[in-house]
């Protein structure tokens, strides 16, 4: 006789072959998901690696009307300096404090955009603007940077350029440089190389250039072999820090400024591409002609080419969402206003266009009310910005720089904000329009649970689900330490690797659940195949709607297809680690219904001739 609590089966021979059914489809559906996700998993990971921004505008420079305050621009880039590490380095303060013929300088720091890789990096520094926009999102993007660059700026304002460095510097530039030195940055010896011609520019005898780029790459590749805390990366930082320092005397900063800057950070263990703060604070030294001594606030990276075009009295880049750093820089007030009434017209054409993309995809938004009056209200918000733009020229006009400057930076302000609140209006309209889909993902899936639900070991289940997500998360948080974070990638090789490997790692738990699932069910218990097996299926079924639902809460947030923004990237690494645990799992349902059928038998076996609990009626 069966116990009072026992689960009643389903009548007659039907419960059997009820149960007998679950155990076969639920593993042919999981698998079919499995496919399905693989291919949306590379379809969202392409979305971001093959990011293509729409931000491209064909913009009509604005002319500098401004004096260049300095004789010179110096940009000696350390790839991969920490914060922590340069306060360490001779050269880096000096330029901080002062010595010998190095007058003290500004120090700061940079914040960087997302991903904070080396090649975003190397777009966000000269164009002033950020990944979102120039489109630049991985190490491997192919052809010339699409928007307008301090390298540009120059050319129209007459000033020339030289650039020391690797490959990517070329591939991201080309023609826009006057003068490229270009070294392999593989090879053991680049940043001597690098020195050397560098120097042989400063001493030379030719014409020095008004801007120079300068890149030393050995503390990066010593980072991501060592770790970015290592002895080893300290001492090539340490080199380095021997050629800036000679690099530096050859400048002559009574007459040219130099500034200091890494292009990210890196983590103990050597990665970065992620959120962390010692990869996305990076430090930022000015010295020299027109920089104001002392410590200020954390600027942002894209700060830097507006400030280096106010310095150098040129026309500012079209697409920069940066700002010029007033604090840190002295061009003489009217010379200061002159270079924010610059950055505030260019500004306003960006945004222009910026508005007017919104305007087309907003207003096909169904009933399109809310969208159409933001538009509107963000349209009337430009005009008047523009027009501040104009007052602030009728200031500088009149011999009132510093009511110019406040007018042109409130200008700016306010531009800002409607970039950001469009930003803001488009995303929330999407998810809108996304809630109803999600909801139904994520409810449809417990029609199938009220049948499981009267399987004698959906308890069972349920706690093996339950024991999944706790194995796998303490295996990916405290076993290997990882994050959701692209920093776990130390190498871009590694990336595959990691992929495979958590893919495994979820099918082995899942595995291995299903056999003690299993061997509990045996275990002084009588049970009945089908019945066991369909408990089992529904393990694997609960395993993948829980990671369903996690999945399902990223494509309500952020949707599948970037291709007007990048998503937050934290919740976009986790959901390829949610997918990453999906696909195995669901191909490894079938295995779990076989392992716990083999455990019950091995946990029956082992206990026969023991005390059971009365045998539960198989139907």
């Amino acid at each position: 006789m069966p116990s009072k609590t026992a689960r009643k089966p389903a009548p007659g021979g039907r419960g059997r072959w009820a149960w007998i059914i679950a155990a076969c489809l639920i593993p042919v559906c999981l698998a079919g998901l499995s496919l399905y996700v693989q291919e949306l998993t590379m379809k969202a990971w392409n979305a971001v690696v093959e990011y293509r921004s729409q931000y491209l505008f064909d913009l009509e420079p604005v002319p500098a009307t401004g004096d260049p305050g300095t004789g010179g621009v110096l940009l000696i880039i350390v790839d991969g300096l920490r914060v922590d590490n340069s306060k360490l380095l001779d050269a880096w303060n000096a330029a901080r404090t002062g010595q010998g013929s190095i007058p003290a300088g500004a120090d700061l720091t940079a914040i960087t955009g997302q991903p904070s890789l080396s090649d975003p990096a190397a777009a966000v520094i000269p164009s002033g603007t950020s990944q979102e926009i120039h489109g630049v999102t991985t190490n491997w993007y192919e052809g010339l940077l699409k928007v307008d660059n301090v390298f540009e700026s120059a050319r129209r304002s007459g000033k020339s350029t030289a650039v020391v460095a690797g490959k990517g510097w070329v591939d991201l530039y080309g023609d826009s440089i006057d003068r490229m030195y270009q070294f392999d940055d593989s090879e053991d010896a680049y940043d001597h190389m690098v020195f050397e011609q560098a120097l042989e520019v400063l001493t030379g005898g030719d014409p020095l250039p008004d801007f120079m780029v300068v890149h030393f790459g050995g503390v990066d590749k010593d980072s991501h072999e060592y770790g970015g805390s290592s002895p080893e990366a300290l001492a090539t930082a340490k080199v380095i820090d021997g050629y800036i320092a000679q690099l530096l005397a050859a400048w002559d900063l009574d007459e040219r400024t130099a500034i200091l800057a890494s292009d990210h950070g890196h983590i103990a263990t050597g990665g970065h591409g992620g959120w962390e703060p010692e990869v996305i604070t990076t430090p930022l030294v000015m010295a020299g002609r027109a920089v104001k001594p002392g410590s200020y606030p954390a600027a942002s990276q894209c700060d830097i080419a507006p400030t280096i075009c106010a310095l150098l009295g040129m026309s500012m880049p079209s697409h920069s969402i940066g700002a010029v750093l007033d604090g840190v820089i002295d061009l003489g007030a009217e010379d200061m206003a002159k270079a924010f009434v610059d950055l505030g017209q260019a500004r306003h054409a960006f945004t222009r266009e910026y508005l007017a993309g919104m305007n087309e995809s907003l207003l096909d938004v169904e009933g399109g009310g809310g969208p159409a009056e933001a538009l509107a209200e963000a349209a009337d918000e430009l005009d008047a910005a523009g027009g501040l733009i104009d007052q602030a020229w009728v200031h500088v006009v009149a011999g009132n720089p510093d009511l110019a400057l406040q007018t042109a930076k409130e200008a700016i302000w306010n531009m800002d904000e409607v970039r950001a609140s469009l930003r803001e209006l488009r995303i929330g309209e999407e998810r809108g329009s996304r809630m109803i889909p999600a909801l139904l993902l994520a409810l449809l899936p417990l029609v199938p649970l009220f049948f499981l639900s009267r399987n004698r070991w959906f308890g069972l289940a349920v706690g093996g689900a339950a024991l999944y997500f706790i194995s796998y998360l303490t295996l990916f948080f405290v076993v290997h330490g990882y994050n959701f974070s692209l920093s776990i990638f130390n190498e871009e090789d590694l990336i595959q690797q990691f992929f495979n490997s958590r893919m495994i790692e979820a099918a082995a738990v899942v595995v291995v659940l299903g056999l003690v699932a299993g061997a509990v069910a045996g275990w002084r218990k009588r049970y009945s195949g089908p019945e066991l097996a369909a408990g089992a299926a529904t393990l694997s079924y609960l395993v993948a709607y829980g990671i369903g639902l996690q999945a399902i809460l990223f494509y309500y947030l952020w949707g599948l297809d970037f291709g007007w923004y990048i998503p937050n990237l934290v919740w976009g690494f986790k959901f390829y680690a949610d997918c990453l645990q999906m696909i195995p799992t669901g191909l490894a349902s079938a295995v779990v219904v076989i392992t716990a059928l083999v455990g019950a038998k091995l946990a029956a076996t082992l206990t026969r001739g023991q005390a059971t609990t009365p045998p539960v009626d198989a139907g």
